[in-house]
């Protein structure tokens, strides 16, 4: 009987936090409005998403050339959309195989970058997603965040430090399994690299543009 009581005591625990998280996902615009109001702040605006255009690869590419020119100038400055471009770029996998995530669209904030997209969470092992994943369907949006910088030999990686899996968010040490499970090319833990033409040497994250600087000369 003690172990049967610890048994149940167990699940109901685990129900309870299931249960807490998807009210609070569901009545989050409601909370958040509360918040505001109880603090006498004004609700920021919805973030405004920014989707890659046709050719937002090739535009970012042409952007970032002069950083690696002699006389180039100091630093150049790409949109929302082109970074949008560079993203989807650097997690499609081979041609003609099956895209785990696609339709990459972006937010700017100070110091970071958000990422939105679909995922194809049927591809993805179901014990990685947790007691919730029945609920999730075979494609789902996922929004990532993370932080930007330039690594040496010129690569600009995007750190990845949140993700949410339709309105569910996981916690931080659940994301290099996941992330791992979607086999984005190159990842390093939570990194993503995202190729750049030669010549960044920094990178700096404001709205509504990513800034990169010239290397220093050697």
């Amino acid at each position: 009987m003690g172990c049967l009581r610890k048994l149940f005591t167990g699940l109901g625990c685990l129900v309870f936090v299931v249960a807490a998280v998807a009210l609070a996902v569901v009545y989050r615009d409601r909370l958040a409005a509360l918040y505001y109001r109880v603090r006498g702040r004004p609700q920021p605006p919805p973030p405004v998403w920014v989707a890659a255009p046709p050719g937002a690869a090739a535009r970012a590419e042409s952007t970032l050339a002069p950083l690696a020119r002699r006389g180039g100038p100091a630093y150049v400055d790409l949109t929302a959309g082109e970074l949008a471009g560079l993203i989807a770029a650097a997690v499609a996998r081979e041609p003609g195989g099956p895209q785990l995530f696609d339709s990459v669209a972006v937010v700017l904030g100070e110091g970071r970058v958000e990422v939105r997209g679909s995922l194809n969470v049927a591809a993805l092992p179901r014990r990685l997603l947790g007691p919730l994943a029945p609920g999730l369907g075979g494609r789902e949006r996922m929004v990532a965040g993370g932080t930007l910088a330039v690594a040496p030999g010129g690569t600009l990686r995007w750190t990845i430090d949140a993700l949410k899996i339709g309105e569910l968010p996981f916690p931080h040490a659940a994301l290099p399994a996941i992330l791992h499970a979607m086999h984005l090319p190159g990842l390093e833990g939570t990194a993503l690299p995202i190729p750049l033409p030669r010549g960044a040497g920094d990178v700096r994250v404001h709205p509504p543009w990513v800034r990169l600087y010239r290397a220093a000369p050697r």
